[in-house]
């Protein structure tokens, strides 16, 4: 059975297009909402434990913690439709905003090697898995619901078509798991939502609190963590010793994005935390070589050295005729990279500066 880890002194929750709601100095229960989203299908963030706001900026809710009180439970049963998935949102799910929902694919697979969240729930809270799953199900009201699986997986969800898929990498990713399920690629109301968004879903619907605590993957092993443990404290905890020069990035290596700091917390989309020692390859400030592997190697049938040329001198408007929103991360071009450019730095950049501009346009976008 995974075991539960808290934060000792502080609780630092990041916001991600999250407006605070909280001041210095303001005591606040555990649960209680410090941050809305501002963006579909995007959670609000919560306390994950009482104590004193001591820092709010653009990016971070940092927290004293103390001794106090917990929000009540709401209670959700008998919910159903878009009103469902209001609330879960409210609640802290990351539950996707569609429409029209005609075949929902929930994704058991962990996205990258070595991560094992995703199998270690599947082993541990299959009760909560299935009463997120039974949420989400009352919410969309999909035709056909479909759990797609590593092979050695046994365990399953009641009421669901099992689909063992491949796990090698990037078979294991969104759009790919679509793929293989459907045998189309991007199928029209299809939608693929990963097991932890069922296993928050299913938190919220359990005990009627807010999301306070996600799985992750450190070392060897997946444990349940409170939202907003400071990363440096965690590996730390686990026997690791951090040094000048090193790394921690909250994912897998292939997709994780680097902490600003030891102190940065746990969020509910850190799926893993891996420490990079120091010396490691390095994404440069380099030209394009122009040998072709990134484009040799993506699984997209892009052209990642023009995508990212364009990204690096501000060009987002070509960089979108290069259909950069069709790129789904998988980090490979990165890695095949041998001038060691920051290429999905690059993507995610025009990505998210040209769901800016449509933004401030009145379009409704989520990148």
């Amino acid at each position: 059975m995974s075991t539960r880890e808290t934060p000792s002194g502080t609780a630092e929750m990041n916001l991600t297009r999250h407006c605070p709601l909280v001041s210095c100095g303001r005591e606040v229960k555990r649960g209680e909402r410090i941050a809305t989203a501002s963006a579909p299908g995007l959670g609000d963030i919560h306390a994950p434990c009482a104590g004193t706001v001591e820092h709010v900026d653009p990016y971070r809710i940092r927290i004293a913690i103390e001794d106090g009180e917990t929000v009540s439970p709401e209670v959700l049963d008998g919910q159903s439709g878009p009103g469902l998935l209001a609330r879960l949102r409210e609640l802290g799910a990351d539950v996707p905003a569609c429409d029209q929902v005609d075949t929902l694919i929930i994704n058991a697979m962990d996205e990258e090697p070595g991560i094992r969240s995703r199998r270690t729930l599947m082993a541990d809270r299959l009760d909560i898995l299935q009463a997120g799953a039974d949420a989400l199900v009352r919410g969309y009201v999909p035709v056909d619901t479909i759990l797609a699986v590593p092979g050695g997986v046994r365990e399953s969800l009641p009421g669901m078509e099992v689909k063992v898929l491949s796990d090698q990498y990037p078979q294991t990713l969104d759009p790919l798991v679509a793929k293989a399920v459907t045998g189309i690629e991007m199928p029209d109301n299809t939608l693929v939502v990963g097991l932890e968004t069922v296993f928050h879903a299913g938190l919220i619907m359990d005990t009627g609190l807010p999301v306070m605590e996600t799985m992750v993957t450190v070392g060897n092993s997946a444990r349940l963590i409170t939202l907003g443990t400071p990363v440096g404290e965690i590996l730390t905890n686990d026997g690791e010793t951090i040094r000048d020069g090193d790394r921690i990035v909250m994912g897998g290596v292939l997709r994780g994005i680097a902490a600003a700091s030891p102190g940065q917390g746990v969020d509910r989309s850190t799926t893993a935390l891996s420490l990079v020692r120091n010396p490691a390859p390095v994404a440069v400030d380099a030209a394009c070589v122009g040998c072709g592997e990134c484009v040799r190697h993506c699984p997209a049938r892009l052209d990642p050295s023009m995508i990212t040329s364009y990204a690096e001198f501000g060009q987002y408007a070509k960089a979108e005729a290069e259909a950069v929103d069709a790129c789904f991360e998988c980090g490979l071009c990165g890695f095949f990279c041998i001038a060691r450019r920051p290429m999905l730095q690059y993507i995610r950049l025009a990505k998210r500066e040209l769901a800016k501009a449509k933004a401030q346009l009145g379009e409704v976008t989520q990148p």
